[in-house]
This record gives C-alpha cells, structure tokens and sequence, in this order.
C-alpha cells in the first residue's frame, strides 16, 4: 500500500496524518457509536432469542 494514500478510500495525505483521511476518521467513528447503541438495544437472552429494549418516546 502506498503510505500516502486512504486506506479507505484512497485519497491523497499529507505525512503523518495517519492511514485514513478525516473524512474516512469520522465515518468510522459514528458506525463504531451506531454499534455500540445498537448492542444496548438488542440483547441476547440466555435461550438465544433477541430481545429488544424499547423505550416511551414523549
């Protein structure tokens, strides 16, 4: 891989920016917090059934 290229989407970097563009960065991140409220949603119950919270919006 070229070091100076998105390991996402392979746009250009500068060096030291690191492998991904900040645009690619911040993706990554809200799917990483989409995950992790989706995994407080959705439980797995102890029979292997999926149970999902639901909560009263107002």
């Amino acid at each position: 891989m070229n070091r100076y290229r998105c390991d996402e989407c392979g746009c250009y970097l500068d060096p030291g920016e690191g492998r991904l563009c900040e645009e690619c960065l911040e993706l990554k991140k809200s799917r990483a917090l989409r995950r992790k409220q989706n995994l407080v949603i959705f439980q797995e119950t102890e029979s292997g059934q999926m149970k999902m919270r639901v909560q009263e919006v107002r």
